[in-house]
């Protein structure tokens, strides 16, 4: 009997529910060709139908195996997911479908943002959106915002002022626009400057001033 006689034998007995009888005829095909796939699976489903599931395991096994070289994974993790559920126990079945969908698991596309022209090549009223278009695309999850104004620099503090108005009159303030005090003493005052203030403020003098503020 020829491969075309036995499969036809194989559809009708399928169809009256002899099952057993039916894989036993898939063996037959498959001994003249070991190497089909789909031969195993018709096997490994007319063995469940009967039965018999260690059998029908070994088969879609042996499928999923010849699927995998066919480049078939989707088919290959099919049949290796009927297997475990014959018997949820098979650690082997369990193992080898989850080496398979590790190693056919989807891989992340990584985004990588387009080229950005040079900025001569780039009208000068659009650079800002561009520079901050790229800063976005570069850092993904936050919004780049343009840099802060920096702070202005505090003012340095003025200078006091001191003038001389008599030889025995003096006004100063601490800042221009601040109020005047003159200082006014019977005798002549004598203006000098010092390193070390503590040397003048131990001698001892006495001296008569009169302190007024005008504006």
């Amino acid at each position: 009997m020829g491969v075309r006689e036995l499969k036809e034998q194989a559809l009708d007995l399928y169809s009256r529910r002899k099952f057993a009888e039916c894989a036993r005829t898939y063996g037959k095909l498959l001994e003249l060709d070991p190497r089909d796939p789909h031969l195993y699976v018709r096997h490994a489903e007319a063995w469940r139908r009967a039965g018999d599931k260690q059998k029908a395991i070994s088969s879609y096994r042996t499928a999923a195996e010849l699927l995998l070289q066919l480049g078939c994974e989707a088919r290959a993790r099919a049949a290796l997911k009927v297997a475990l559920e014959l018997d949820p126990r098979d650690n082997e079945v369990a193992r080898a479908l989850e080496r398979l969908c590790t190693t056919n698991a989807p891989r992340q596309a990584v985004h990588v943002p387009p080229p950005v022209p040079p900025p001569s090549r780039i009208p000068e009223h659009k650079r800002d959106m561009v520079e901050l278009h790229t800063r976005q695309a570069n850092v993904p999850g936050r919004l780049a915002l343009p840099p802060a104004p920096a702070a202005p620099a505090e003012p340095l503090p003025s200078p006091a002022e001191v003038r001389r108005l008599s030889g025995n009159t003096i006004a100063m303030r601490a800042a221009p626009g601040t109020r005047w005090v003159v200082i006014s003493s019977r005798t002549p005052l004598t203006a000098y400057e010092v390193d070390d203030l503590e040397r003048v403020m131990s001698r001892e003098f006495t001296l008569e001033v009169t302190v007024t503020a005008e504006e």
